[in-house]
């Protein structure tokens, strides 16, 4: 039996092999890797829908990131809110942060719009640092652990957490897909190809940009809700800075955009190596860690255009060939 045969089976076996590996692979530090290989993908899957459909490259996901993490610390820590009501609640401030921004730098094309997505990332940032009654200013704020709470998500192990994360990439796998097919999966199709074109046909470019602005910007609060309830801190250097913003565009572009597999690819690659170069090489080498992963990103670019997930179609569409050949 050929692999293409078997292809709609791969996607059955790695979930059944996610959901069974945490009882297997008990280290804590494995776990944690993993978890944050998980929540790392959903933002690459959420900057994909902006970066890799709409072919609007943003470089301020952060700046959601950081809305989700803090609904979710400021609505417990505040008014004793379950995380799920404030992640909920960080995905309506995200999507209504993503249409009001969205609304003036979605006019602009190309570099400007990157440009303009730092820019409004960075007076987020300074936002949080300035309202430090608030938000804990630079030494940001710290949701108390004190055992085994289900009402604020707080659990004596890393397993829950695992199922947790892995549940928000299905979700997010779910909603690249859904968008990719849809009516406005089509039209942003257009919009990356040619926007005046686009127009020509009489697709709003404007509604068409700002809905996909606005479905990034919700499933990347989404990541930074769970980061804040496992990590139970936030400041504004680690969720809302252009360090962020870089390694989440970095993590989908490297694995392919508008790819099913690419932005868990990528993550799957950054992640571990991110993990190894801040073991070895942080504390000897400052600035080693940006350097293995610019290498990482020319070697990219250079053999995969685009993205790792490229390579496994390209392969996959070869034995599909190979097969047709051998039917014959």
């Amino acid at each position: 039996m050929t692999f293409s045969k078997n292809k709609p089976l791969i996607p059955l076996l790695l979930l059944a092999l996610a959901i069974v590996m945490p009882l297997i692979f008990k280290h804590p530090y494995l776990m944690r890797v993993v978890i944050m290989i998980f929540y790392f993908g959903v933002t690459a899957y959420g900057w994909d829908v902006i970066g890799g459909y709409a072919g609007q490259v943003s470089v301020g996901q952060g700046m959601f990131f950081a809305v989700g993490a803090y609904s979710v610390a400021l609505g417990y820590l505040v008014s004793n809110l379950t995380p799920v009501v404030g992640a909920l609640i960080g995905v309506i401030i995200a999507m209504l942060l993503a249409l009001g921004i969205g609304s003036v730098v979605l006019r602009l094309r190309g570099p400007y719009f990157t440009l303009s997505t730092i820019a409004a990332c960075e007076v987020v940032r300074i936002l949080l640092l300035h309202f430090k009654e608030a938000t804990g200013g630079p030494e940001g704020l710290v949701i108390p652990y004190n055992g085994y709470n289900l009402y604020a998500l707080h659990f004596a192990n890393d397993l829950p957490y695992y199922y947790i994360a892995l549940g928000l990439l299905l979700v997010a796998m779910y909603t690249c897909y859904r968008v990719s097919r849809s009516k406005l999966g089509y039209q942003l199709a257009a919009i990356r190809n040619d926007e005046d074109a686009a127009k020509s046909v009489g697709i709003n470019l404007m509604k068409s940009k700002v809905k996909a602005f606005m479905i990034s910007a919700a499933i990347t609060s989404l990541a930074g809700a769970f980061y804040v309830t496992y990590d139970h801190y936030i400041d504004p250097f680690s969720t809302c800075s252009n360090e962020m913003s870089v390694k989440i565009l970095l993590i989908a572009v490297l694995g392919g955009r508008r790819s099913l597999w690419g932005p868990l690819i990528g993550s799957l690659l950054i992640i571990p190596l991110m993990e190894l170069t801040n073991a070895y090489l942080a504390s000897v080498r400052p600035g080693a860690a940006m350097l293995i992963y610019a290498m990482v990103l020319v070697a990219v670019v250079l053999y995969a255009p685009d993205g790792i997930a490229s390579v496994f179609k390209s392969a996959g569409k070869e034995q599909k060939g190979d097969d047709k050949l051998a039917a014959n």
